[in-house]
């Protein structure tokens, strides 16, 4: 292989991201190299690209790191590659590469800081598990059809089954449920939530049990889905939330925002100088840590060091960090690091906890599974194009939880459909969902809305494609909600269930 060049089109983003970021461009084409070598299927060498862009030669390429490209190639494609293959094979993966960087970068509002965040992100949440029992998911081709159709109930006045596709082509498998209490938003997630697994077809789901411990309790959803109960405090959530795939500056750094954000969403009113002092104690942690992650307990301790060595005076942050000691919420670390989440439904019941402990257990949580989600590749299509789902995220009494600005929320909402995971929300109404920066109902697929109080009809109307009339709302029938469903022009009403 002499050189190749790529396609305009490749060129042209090589150019933007040089100068977005400083770094050089055939930088970007060995990592594009790297990234589409690491996908299970390989792209067509046959493709029908143009030759109009930047030249590419051997060392450009490859660099001081060519016994190590050209290792990965022989075992990816498990054979040797001679040289006049080799160069469209590099073309094609480089070609590819750089279309899913260019996607993320488009995606992240074409900031430049944002990406290489994304990127390094994505290196340091690789599998925290080798070998057996490693919870990270590859892409296959599904061996057989797996849409999977939500039966809502009945459009009133009629015997019509009113049927959702929830991850039909195109779709988006989040949804919203949204009721005054006791209108059956509970209820009612649930029984679409059997509906997404079968014997034949096992969905994980993780269902976040906020207010009163009643999914926990609920021995007949339990039993027919067979899931795992964790209850908090006494038993501990399984998995330590801190874990990083490298223990480096960098992957430290990220994890140390990472958790300075997730505080700062709970306790109000941290200033800047506290949340520095967040990202010091967060840091020297993951120093001491023996084995490269620190517990929760550990964190406190780093805090009362920090504290008493630099005379701090003592604050909401320190309060807010020693409630980890008095209610343990994860596994120590030494325990293990691997989880089931991504392979067994899982009921986590924080009802008991302080009401802060309660979001920050949701958080964390989320913390964790965002990074290792964003590190899978997308979820296979079968031949109809429905993408394969993985996991179901439900956040019951989600009106606790939207105003919080907590960052990992809002990233999986928008970005998580792609690896195959749905985030369902069930709150009060839908006002709750229109935050002042960020609306969640607009990433929902699907949104059901029974009786409630409505102060932003125009929001709802968006996304039920009609008028809506908020005394009619507010007087809807036992167990009727409001909702649209794919093709339709319109709201229609459906008897969910039947009092």
């Amino acid at each position: 292989m002499e050189r190749f060049k790529t396609t305009s089109d490749a060129h042209e983003f090589l150019e933007r991201i040089n100068r977005a970021t400083g770094i050089k461009r055939n930088i970007w084409s060995r990592a594009a190299l790297g990234w589409s070598l690491s996908l299970d299927k390989p792209p067509d060498e046959d493709a029908d690209f143009d030759s109009d862009g930047m030249e590419h030669t051997r060392q450009m390429i490859f660099g001081d790191d060519e016994p190590v490209l050209l290792a990965l190639i022989r075992q990816r494609y498990r054979e040797p590659v001679p040289d006049e293959r080799l160069r469209k094979i590099v073309k094609v993966h480089v070609e590819r590469g750089l279309r899913l960087i260019r996607e993320q970068y488009d995606r992240l509002n074409k900031r430049g800081d944002e990406l290489l965040l994304f990127l390094l992100d994505q290196c340091t949440s690789l599998d925290q598990t080798k070998g057996k029992g490693a919870s990270r998911i590859s892409a296959t081709t599904p061996a057989q059809g797996c849409g999977v159709v939500l039966n809502l109930g009945h459009a009133v006045g009629t015997a019509t089954p009113v049927l959702h596709s929830l991850n039909g082509p195109g779709r988006t498998p989040h949804l919203a449920i949204m009721g005054r209490n006791s209108t059956g938003k509970t209820r009612t997630g649930l029984s679409l939530l059997h509906q997404t697994t079968t014997p034949k077809r096992p969905l994980p789901f993780l269902i976040f049990d906020y207010a009163k411990g009643d999914i926990a309790g609920n021995r007949d959803f339990i039993t027919a889905t067979g899931a795992r109960v964790v209850s908090l405090p006494g038993t501990r959530i399984p998995f330590a939330p801190l874990a990083i795939g490298e223990r480096n500056h960098h992957a430290i750094g990220i994890a140390a925002h990472r958790f300075r954000d997730t505080i700062g969403s709970v306790v109000r009113g941290l200033g800047a100088k506290q949340k520095s002092h967040c990202l010091e104690i967060i840091r020297e942690a993951y120093v001491q840590a023996p084995n490269g992650t620190p517990d929760l307990e550990d964190v406190v301790e780093a805090a009362e060091r920090q504290y008493q060595d630099n005379d701090w005076t003592e604050d909401s942050l320190l309060l807010c960090l020693r409630e980890f000691t008095d209610f343990p919420l994860f596994r120590r670390a030494n325990d293990g690091l691997d989880h089931a989440f991504l392979r067994h439904p899982h009921v986590i019941d924080i009802h008991a906890l302080p009401e802060g402990l309660r979001k920050l257990a949701v958080f964390l949580t989320l913390d964790r599974l965002y990074a290792e989600i964003m590190a899978m590749p997308d979820a296979p299509l079968d031949k109809d194009n429905n993408r394969e789902m993985r996991l179901i995220i439900v956040i019951d009494e989600a009106h606790h939880y939207l105003p919080c600005k907590q960052p990992t929320l809002e990233k999986m909402v928008r970005e998580v459909r792609s690896k195959g995971v749905g985030i369902w929300l069930f709150s009060q109404s839908p006002d709750d969902f229109d935050q002042p920066k960020y609306n969640f109902a607009r990433e929902m697929g699907l949104s059901i809305v029974f009786s409630c109080v409505l102060e932003k009809p125009k929001m709802l109307e968006a996304l039920l494609g009609g008028k809506v009339n908020p005394k009619r709302l507010s007087q809807l029938p036992t167990g009727v909600a409001v909702t649209r469903i794919h093709g339709s022009d319109a709201p229609v009403e459906v008897q969910a269930w039947q009092p």
